[in-house]
């Protein structure tokens, strides 16, 4: 710590303590430190360094706890360390007033590394700033004597114990990290923003038909009308039978795609990188582009479920392209086919097979969009599971930051029936992310509504 008195500073320099001599040019470098915290908008800065002014000319520098309940003092229990906001805010403060006072001749303030106490100093050599730091007259050494061998053997020990403790330390928190999903790809990618969070779950529209006069109407679930608009389509193009379609504006989301958002969010809410963030459940057609533009973005459900809004970006990226009966993936590079086995008995076979799907891609707006999907349920729900497994989601490729430009992933599911029995990775690459905001997918060949294709639910 400084000396109080007024001894006379080394190297014939003038005095740092603040007293009687140094006043107004003490008081004028305060007052320009201080135009330039105003400039920079940072309120705790500027009060920290009001805080530091004011008890210049105290007897003792001003401790980190003090400084701590005077200055960032806001309610909250010591459990959010205090003195560590003091050492972050002290250090950038020290750092701008270098640099407010560099290149300049003439008397400057200084805020030494190891005590609390502003000062004014001299535009000195940094061996005289070293003087003004202690404001003592320098010590000389005292000459060269002999070393005894047991200090020297117990540096050497201590050294050796802080090394191996350095070591645990690093090891244990980067396993704590890791275990988190913010230490893992994907999840990696939505770490540090602050924006919220949206979990879209994959759903199917569905329009009321009515056979004939007299009978109950039906909602109906069609391939080939995903929305509203395309039913309206389809009765301008048929006005013969227009009558017998209506929109109710219904929409159905599985069960599964249900439970796998569930699990998805929960596990957000655990991890402490995003607990803090909104996270809000939508369905895919309550997605606007208002939303996806604000927003990181999560897929949960079915190939077969997701919206417009998001189905071109991925067809543009992926390198998968979804059959048009929706229960298999074919691989764009070789045309090999990825085959649902689905949920239906056939022969007294059991379903014992399907494919989750895991891609992650840059968004529109600085953003990021995570997919976590499926062809059919048991698939979906055993996806949820991977994707909120740190020690599964290390199996994808390493060295992966985020989305590292983009990429997607094909695991196999073994099944069971409806039961999700496990997953092994099939495919693993990057994705043709650039420009897939900016330019539409190609239209989907238009086929009308075909009596003994609509599925009735």
């Amino acid at each position: 710590m400084p000396s109080d008195s007024p001894a006379a500073p080394p190297n014939g320099g003038r005095e740092d303590a603040v007293d009687g001599g140094s006043d107004t040019g003490f008081g004028v470098a305060v007052a320009r430190m201080r135009d330039a915290l105003e400039r920079s908008r940072s309120d705790k800065l500027l009060a920290l360094f009001d805080h530091l002014a004011a008890r210049a000319r105290d007897a003792a520098a001003p401790s980190e706890a003090q400084i701590a309940a005077e200055v960032f003092a806001d309610g909250r229990s010591a459990a959010h360390r205090p003195d560590a906001n003091v050492r972050v805010y002290v250090h950038r403060l020290r750092r701008l007033i270098e640099a407010e006072f560099a290149h300049e001749p003439g008397p400057r303030l200084h805020l030494p590394v190891g005590t609390y106490r502003l000062m004014l100093v001299d535009a000195a050599t940094p061996a005289q700033h070293q003087g003004a730091i202690t404001a003592q007259p320098p010590v000389v050494p005292p000459g060269p004597g002999p070393t005894r061998p047991w200090v020297i053997a117990l540096v050497a020990v201590l050294a050796v114990v802080a090394l191996v403790l350095g070591s645990a330390l690093v090891v244990r928190w980067q396993r704590g990290a890791g275990d988190r999903l913010e230490g893992t790809a994907p999840w990696s990618a939505l770490v540090g923003a602050s924006r919220p969070i949206i979990v879209v779950m994959g759903d199917y529209y569905f329009f009321a038909e009515t056979p004939a006069s007299g009978m109950l109407a039906r909602l109906v679930w069609d391939r080939a009308v995903p929305t509203r608009e395309d039913l309206i389509i389809f009765q301008m193009l048929n006005p013969q039978t227009a009558s017998a379609v209506t929109d109710r504006d219904q929409h159905y989301v599985t069960s599964a795609t249900m439970t796998a958002a569930a699990t998805i969010r929960a596990a957000l809410l655990r991890d402490p990188a995003f607990a803090q963030r909104p996270i809000r459940l939508i369905a895919a057609s309550q997605l606007t582009p208002d939303v996806l533009k604000v927003s990181d973005v999560v897929y949960v459900g079915q190939l077969s479920g997701i919206g417009a809004l998001l189905r071109d970006p991925l067809t543009q990226a992926s390198g998968f392209r979804l059959d048009a009966g929706l229960d298999s993936l074919v691989d764009a590079q070789g045309g090999k086919p990825y085959h649902s086995d689905g949920l239906e008995l056939r022969d007294q076979r059991i379903a014992r097979r399907d494919y989750g799907y895991l891609a992650c891609l840059p968004g529109p707006a600085g953003n990021t969009v995570l997919v976590i999907a499926a062809l059919r349920d048991p698939g979906l729900r055993e996806m949820a599971d991977l994707a909120t497994d740190t020690g599964r989601l290390r199996g994808l490729r390493r060295g992966r930051i985020g989305c590292g430009g983009g990429f997607e992933a094909l695991f196999q599911v073994r099944t069971l029936g409806n039961a999700n029995l496990g997953a092994s990775l099939v495919v693993d690459r990057p994705t043709r992310s650039q420009g897939i905001w900016d330019n539409a997918a190609p239209a989907p060949e238009y086929h009308p509504i075909a009596a003994t294709a609509a599925q009735v639910h």
